[in-house]
């Protein structure tokens, strides 16, 4: 009679091979029952793959998606829009003013339109001289600048953030199949085990120690559990979603290669694309606006007043004015009757210069640009600086690349298999009782660290090509 064992592996991707659940081990006794485990473990994996890619959502998706709905980057926009509506503000010349002055109305005469001396209207309007206005004007467009290249660097970072929570969730969906897997190992191990224990081979301790180790294999499972829900938390905050309940995110991490030498090719032009770089240069920009706009104000201003003065009485200055003639006749009978003279105009024109230059407040312009240009400077030495740290960064992410490509190589062609070949050959002596149950469980934490190991690898560099992708300012395909 022939004894057929199978383990079907399930899983939520589109790695067939991984798990998600492990349905128990299956035992057939006769060959029919051989073909028939054959037929549904083929028609499981299907229909597990097909499962798998209707779950699936990409990286890209997950970026389009943030690019729309993220609030903070939204909120970025509106800010954006805001400075935009500064420029045409900035230059405006400053309001005019207007208005109305009723002079020397006798006490009891309520007639303010006629019984006054004089109806005085005027207007001013300030002028400023010297290109101010374009000068501000140049400035609010630097800070235009600004905000946008503030937009793009959070922008990256974003895009950054999403790729980081996205790599952590394929690690620890890897992790939990990797952990399922042992479990279901274990769990072999143990029934074997048992079998073995009245034959005098094991004893009872060692079995009790193998559902041990089973039951931390299971543990470690629930709290990677644990941790994906926070993970996933985190991606729909990302991206802008304000439940999680309909959010289920099945990592799929594209392979992505990315050599060396495209690395130092790009590097090159590191300044030019790295977000924050921009943004610190358009914040040069914008300081060396503002000190060229000080620098103007020393430029005078001019305000230009204009005014029409009516005098219901007539000129009271003048000898043919019936106020003055009326007031020689008879002073005190003049002043109880109001004469029905015609009434005079005149007008006044007016201009006033302001003196900035003047020494006691020259000082609030020249030491105010003279401030500007130190902070200029300031700023574009921590530029510079910031550009070598940038550059360094970026030759340290090329190094975690390049570690965990070459240690993830290694362990999955040498190492892994070697462990591999040694637990096969130490399970198969366990049934014979030639195997101990320590060797055993040591080669399966080895076994399990190292396959762990590689998840760290390959995550590790999709990490570091995230953040490269975020020091050169665009994604690198």
């Amino acid at each position: 009679m022939m004894t057929f064992s199978i383990s079907i592996s399930l899983c939520g991707v589109r790695n067939f091979n991984s798990v998600f659940f492990t349905i128990a081990e299956i035992n057939f006794r006769t060959p029919v029952f051989v073909w028939s485990a054959k037929f549904i473990s083929l028609f499981l994996l299907i229909f597990c793959g097909i499962h798998s890619a209707l779950r699936a959502q990409t990286l890209d998706s997950l970026l389009a998606e943030a690019m729309r709905n993220n609030p903070q980057l939204r909120a970025y926009s509106f800010t954006v829009q805001a400075a935009e509506h500064r420029i045409d503000a900035a230059g405006a010349l400053p309001p005019p003013q207007a208005g109305v002055a009723v002079e020397q109305v006798q006490v009891g005469n309520f007639n303010i339109v006629n019984g006054a001396l004089s109806n005085n209207f005027y207007a001013s309007q300030m002028f400023m001289l010297g290109g101010k206005l374009g000068a501000m004007q140049d400035m609010e467009r630097a800070r235009v600048k600004n905000e946008q290249d503030r937009t793009k660097e959070f922008a990256a970072k974003l895009r950054s953030d999403i790729t980081t929570a996205y790599t952590m969730l394929w690690r620890i969906d890897r992790q939990r199949e990797i952990y399922a897997s042992t479990a279901t190992v274990l769990e072999r191990s143990i029934e074997v085990a048992s079998s073995q224990v009245q034959a005098g081979r094991f004893s009872y301790a060692e079995v009790l120690r193998l559902q041990a180790e089973k039951s931390l294999a299971l543990l470690k499972q629930t709290t990677i559990g644990n941790e994906r829900k926070t993970a996933i938390a985190m991606l729909a905050a990302l991206v802008g979603r304000t439940s999680t309940a309909s959010f289920d995110v099945v990592p799929v991490l594209a392979e992505r290669r990315f050599t060396e030498i495209q690395a130092r090719e790009r590097l090159q032009a590191l300044a030019v694309l790295n977000p924050t770089l921009k943004r610190m240069a358009s914040m040069i920009a914008m300081t060396e606006a503002e000190r060229v706009s000080v620098e103007k104000e020393a430029t005078p201003d001019v305000m230009v007043q204009g005014m029409i003065m009516r005098m219901p009485q007539g000129m009271t200055l003048t000898a043919n004015s019936t106020l003055f003639t009326g007031a020689l006749e008879s002073p005190f009978a003049y002043i109880i009757r109001a004469p029905n003279a015609p009434p005079d105009f005149m007008y006044s024109l007016m201009a006033q210069v302001t003196l900035p230059f003047a020494p006691w407040s020259s000082a609030k312009y020249t030491a105010k640009a003279q401030e500007l240009a130190a902070i200029t400077q300031a700023q574009t030495l921590e530029r510079e600086s910031m550009t070598l740290m940038l550059s360094a960064q970026m030759e340290e992410q090329l190094q975690k690349m390049h570690t965990a490509t070459q240690t993830a190589e290694i362990l999955e062609s040498t190492v892994i298999p070697l462990y591999e070949r040694t637990f096969d050959a130490q399970l198969a002596g366990l049934q014979s009782g030639q195997t101990s149950i320590s060797g055993l469980l040591d080669t399966e934490r080895m076994l399990l660290m190292k396959r762990d190991d590689v998840l760290m690898a390959r995550e590790q560099y999709h990490l570091a090509l995230a953040q490269l992708e975020f020091l050169l300012g665009e994604p690198l395909r």
